[in-house]
This record gives structure tokens, C-alpha cells and sequence, in this order.
């Protein structure tokens, strides 16, 4: 048996997508289980609890140690773990959790473990400060350094990932695949023209709609964004703009800027793509960072399978090279307007959403997940 380890993630889109779609497509490559221990905030403990395993029903989820501070001491729930369930492997999502399942096999509760790397982690705290802590922020370099160093097997989502273990850790290995941030179920399904819902939100044929989905979290650079916008905004007349995000000064204040032209709508996961099918374009313009160089954003395979070209900023991950070898839309550079943009035909739509499919589903990389769990077996 193989534990998939999780610690302090909340659940979300993005987690069903990455975290139980994968586990269970992971099931359905014929080795060994694998199964979910996701370590969750004691607050709110049975909510949380609950809403895993209506999606992934076997999962153990277990109540963490309260206080960031001391997410060391989770490595005994851990270890704990590894002597009830003795697993041949561990994949564990993030530096933490891969720091936890390597004191286990420091313990030889395991024999191998997998980092699964979401991105540059130090890089990501010190330019976003995670959380307001220092000390905190200032272990993670060396956490980090040992989770890509000293474990078995490694999983990044993009090749500017493992470039940049290269250039700060001194990686020298091949034992890693690169598998980018891949679909959840529901962008897999078609659910048809978007016409009703373009209507329900109020946009004409005529209009070009532009679409921002998901976070306004600080490494999504709303400031850089907004700037962006008013400009576009005030030199294309037909663009209007729709941000299916959590509620936000910087999206009123946009709004009262150009009344009617921006709206916001926060959505069920279920619900996005059908609004996103009722879009011309999608944006994923971000600030030039570390983080934001190495990562691999789950929402540019999401636009693409509902058929958006999209406007990338000119440094995400391994995104913007992509966009321009295939024509996927527009890489935008910093300091330039923003392209003029139209509605895209059948074709494009349909050429966009071809290229997700085979490229982003889990089934894609299967030989990459095959390779991973017979490192760990």
C-alpha cells in the first residue's frame, strides 16, 4: 500500500483535481493501492473530514497539530501511520509532508518516498510571505533542500521546476517525472455551447469576454492585472470582463470604473465550466517571480478544454512557450497593452480544447504515474 500524504490543505477544486483525481486514477494502473491520509486543521475537523471522502470515501483524515509552528511534531502522527498501514512507499504532496514521511523512513517505517512538487516552495513563502512568521519562513530552504535531495523518487509539475532544483540544490538526478497540473473530472465533460449562461450573465453576441478564474491570492498579481485591464477596458470598447473569484476590492473598484463591463461571479466548481464555455478568452498574466516561473497553473489546461485561447504573461512555467509553439493564444510581455481581442471561431474552440485533452488529462501521463509507483514499490 502506498499513502498518498497531505498536511494542512483545504479542500477545494484545486484539490479534487490534484489531490483525489489522481489518487484515484492512480488505483486504476493495477499496483498497489493507493490511498489518501490527509492531515487537516483540527478546526473544523469533521466538515473538513466529511467533504474529503464524499470525494475519495476510503481516505483516512486525521485531526494535525494546531499551530503552524509546530507542524514538526505531525511527523509522530505519521510515523503512527506507517505502523498501522506498513507502506511500501510514501508519495507526500509538498515539502512538509515529504520532510514527515522521510523521518519515517529515517525510522524504516517506509522504504522510499516521493515528493510530489507543486512548485518552488522557499521561493514561494519569501516572496508571498505564506505566513507572517520569520523563523518560520526562514526554514524552508533547508526543508526544501532535503526533500529534493534525499528522497526516491520526485514529481514536479513543470521542466522549470526541476531547472530550478538544478540551479539552488544542485539536483544533478533523473529520478523524476514531470507531470503539469491536469484536469479534474468536470472540465473533462463537454456541457455544451455556453449561450444560456453568456445570457444569464447578461452579455451580448457582440461583446468579447474575457475571463479571469480562481484566486486573487498574492502570486495571482491583481495589482499588475487591474492595471492591465483598465487600459484594455478603455481601448476596446466591446470587451467586457468577468472574474469568477471570491470577492475583492480591486474587482469593485475596477467595476465602478466601467460600470457594467466587469462583473464577478463566485461559482461551484461544478458550475465554472459551463461559464467559462460562455467566455472568448481567458487571462493568466502574473508578475515575474520565482513562483510564479515555475509553476504550473491549474486553470490553463481548465481554459483550454472549455476552449479559450488564452493570454499568458511571457515567464509561467513551461505555459508560455507552449502558447506560442501552438498557437494557443497570446503571450503578453510586461509594459504592453493588452492584444486587441475577438471571438474566437468553432475551430479555434475546438482546436484549444483538442489540445487539453491530449495533454492534460490524467490518462496523458499515465506512463509517468506507472513510472512513479514502481519507484515505490
Amino acid at each position: 500500500m502506498i499513502p498518498y500524504l497531505t498536511y494542512n490543505d483545504q479542500p477545494s477544486g484545486v484539490y479534487w483535481s490534484q489531490v483525489t483525481d489522481v489518487v484515484a486514477h492512480l488505483n486504476t494502473l493495477g499496483g498497489p493501492r493507493v490511498r489518501l491520509l490527509a492531515l487537516v486543521s483540527a478546526r473544523d475537523y469533521f466538515t473538513i473530514r466529511r467533504k474529503i471522502r464524499a470525494h475519495c470515501p476510503d481516505a483516512v483524515v486525521l485531526p494535525m497539530v494546531p499551530q503552524m509552528k509546530r507542524w514538526r511534531v505531525n511527523a509522530a502522527i505519521v510515523a503512527l501511520a506507517c505502523r498501522w498501514f506498513r507502506p511500501t512507499g510514501i508519495i507526500a504532496r509538498g515539502v512538509l509532508a515529504t520532510w514527515m514521511a522521510l523521518r519515517a523512513r529515517d525510522k524504516a517505517l517506509v522504504g522510499k518516498v516521493c515528493l510530489d512538487a507543486r512548485g518552488a516552495y522557499a521561493g514561494e513563502w519569501e516572496e508571498y510571505r505564506i505566513v507572517d512568521d520569520d523563523a518560520l519562513i526562514a526554514q524552508f530552504r533547508a526543508v526544501e533542500r532535503e526533500a529534493v535531495l534525499q528522497t526516491d523518487m520526485r514529481l514536479a509539475v513543470s521542466q522549470a521546476l526541476v531547472r530550478h532544483w538544478q540551479e539552488r540544490y544542485g539536483y544533478t538526478g533523473q529520478q523524476h517525472v514531470v507531470i503539469p497540473c491536469t484536469l479534474g473530472r468536470a472540465h473533462e465533460e463537454h456541457v455544451g455551447p455556453g449561450g444560456a449562461m453568456r445570457s444569464e450573465l447578461g452579455f451580448a453576441e457582440s461583446d468579447v469576454v474575457l475571463v479571469y478564474s480562481g484566486s486573487v491570492a498574492g502570486w495571482q498579481s491583481f495589482g499588475l492585472l487591474g492595471g492591465l485591464l483598465r487600459g484594455a477596458l478603455a481601448e476596446q470598447p466591446k470587451l467586457k470582463v468577468l472574474f469568477l473569484s471570491p470577492p475583492d476590492s480591486g474587482i469593485d473598484g475596477l467595476a465602478a470604473e466601467f460600470p457594467g463591463r466587469v462583473l464577478r461571479r463566485f461559482l461551484q466548481a461544478e458550475e465554472v465550466p459551463q461559464a467559462l464555455q460562455a467566455c472568448d478568452a481567458a487571462l493568466l498574466v502574473r508578475e515575474d517571480t520565482l513562483t510564479n516561473r515555475v509553476a504550473s497553473p491549474t486553470k490553463f489546461a481548465e481554459y483550454l478544454a472549455n476552449g479559450l485561447p488564452v493570454v499568458i504573461s511571457a515567464h509561467i512555467g513551461d505555459f508560455s512557450q507552449l502558447v506560442q509553439v501552438q498557437r494557443l493564444g497570446h503571450v503578453w510581455n510586461e509594459g504592453d497593452a493588452l492584444p486587441v481581442l475577438g471571438r474566437p471561431v468553432p475551430e479555434e474552440r475546438q482546436r484549444c480544447r483538442s489540445f487539453s485533452l491530449a495533454n492534460f488529462t490524467k490518462q496523458a501521463h499515465t506512463e509517468a504515474y506507472r513510472t512513479l509507483v514502481a519507484a515505490l514499490t
